[in-house]
């Protein structure tokens, strides 16, 4: 039953998709999709019904499909040639999958994330396109905004307390990574020859940054706080120094007691001693050993040991793991390695190289917009090393339609007469 509602549903989407045109679709989905996990668990927890999600899924990579038909010389590009190469790698690891459906769920929700990587970058043509793209997704974060200005308003124990942060996610960490690429957006448009912003408006934006980077702190999503620090270090340092002086009030911070709580708990449980509790840090870093230890005895070849077969195997060499399901590396660069071996790790590497190389060559005539780009890059590339950061769509949907649509200004759609047919 639940197949055929999704069946059903996804007809109806691309029926809708053929009405108003895949470039509108495309727009109304990504304004949309954060606002509604809230929604969906609803359905699924009190009307024992299947949630759109996967109907939307399936629709992002049909609008793919379509646009990349249209104008196939983006299927070229180094970005979308190193996207390919990274889902062969992640198809190849199907073959020996511990779990062949949670690993073609999993391949699934990659191929999400490169086709709202390609969307963009195939369908836009011009500045004003680029504009547009990036004014959606930064709208999508308006109802989840508000949404957390209630959540917190109705507990405030979010402020003094353990309580975290999440507005319409499904979990803080996912949250949490979302604003941080929504700041980023706002410091890309700001500053970015490719946006043009009147000065209400771009002083609008910064108080709205410095709304968001409070929420930021209420989700106590420290890896996250670590990526927004790079990136608006980086901006401080290279494109507005007068940041500089904004990044004095960090400490202040700490002065809300929840934020302070967080920090402390690195302090407790650093030793991995028979049944001592761990803090979270400590905790990852047994898991690690643990995984790289089994993993010197039984390396993970060529294509690793199948997508999303990782939690049947930490039983065999992690004792604080016994019992729990859905269970993560909490590291995506060890995860990639594990689970899609030599070939997933070293394409996944290009892809962000490809990617890096790109904004480097945006640089020359966008310096401001290209450096924040690479900051956010290299900040997530960070936080790669600690969070399961592959696991949250809402997040990797945003980030990667915000490069798409970066990288895409370098070329304007070289195929504009074929484009024209999708964007219409």
């Amino acid at each position: 039953m639940t197949v055929v509602i999704t069946l059903a549903l996804t007809g109806f989407l691309v029926f809708l998709t053929l009405v108003v045109g895949v470039w509108r679709m495309m727009l109304a989905v990504m304004l949309l999709r954060p606002s509604g996990d809230q929604i969906f668990g609803w359905m699924i927890a009190h009307l024992n019904l299947p949630g759109p999600g996967a109907a939307i899924n399936a629709l992002v990579i049909v609008l793919a499909i379509i646009a990349v038909t249209h104008v196939p010389g983006v299927v070229l590009v180094a970005p979308i040639l190193a996207w390919a190469g990274f889902l062969l790698a992640a198809a190849a690891s199907l073959l020996h999958a511990a779990d062949p459906a949670g690993g073609l769920r999993f391949f699934l929700t990659l191929l999400t994330y490169a086709a709202v990587f390609a969307l963009p970058y195939a369908l836009i043509q011009n500045r004003q396109a680029v504009a547009q793209c990036l004014t959606v997704a930064l709208c999508s974060s308006l109802i989840p905004s508000i949404y957390a200005l209630l959540e917190f308003a109705m507990a405030p124990g979010i402020l003094t307390g353990e309580q975290r942060l999440q507005s319409t996610f499904s979990h803080p960490n996912i949250y949490a990574f979302y604003i941080v690429s929504i700041v980023t957006l706002i410091l890309f448009m700001t500053c970015s020859t490719t946006v043009t912003l009147s000065k209400f408006v771009r002083r609008m934006m910064f108080v709205y940054a410095g709304y968001l980077l409070f929420l930021l702190l209420l989700t106590k999503t420290r890896s996250a706080w670590l990526a927004m620090l790079i990136v608006i270090a980086g901006y401080a340092i290279v494109v507005d120094r007068r940041w500089l002086l904004a990044m004095l009030s960090v400490p202040v911070a700490l002065l809300i007691p929840g934020v302070s709580e967080r920090m402390s708990e690195l302090d407790s449980g650093t030793i991995d001693a028979g049944y001592e509790t761990l803090n979270s840090f400590a905790w990852r870093q047994a898991l690690w050993n643990a995984t790289l230890g089994w993993m010197a005895a039984n390396p993970p070849g060529l294509f690793g040991n199948g997508l999303s077969a990782y939690p049947s195997y930490v039983p065999l060499f992690f004792w604080r793991g016994e019992g729990q399901e859905d269970f993560g590396t909490h590291n995506a660069f060890l995860q990639i390695y594990f689970e899609m071996g030599v070939a997933g790790l070293t394409s996944f590497l290009l892809l962000v190289a490809a990617i890096a190389f790109k904004l480097i060559y945006r640089s020359r005539g966008d310096f401001a917009g290209s450096f924040v780009m690479l900051m956010m890059l290299v900040g997530y590339m960070v936080v790669y090393y600690s969070d399961n950061l592959l696991d949250y769509l809402q997040f990797q949907w945003l980030f990667w339609f915000m490069l798409g649509s970066v990288c895409a200004s370098t070329r304007f759609a070289i195929y504009p007469s074929r484009a024209r047919l999708v964007i219409s």
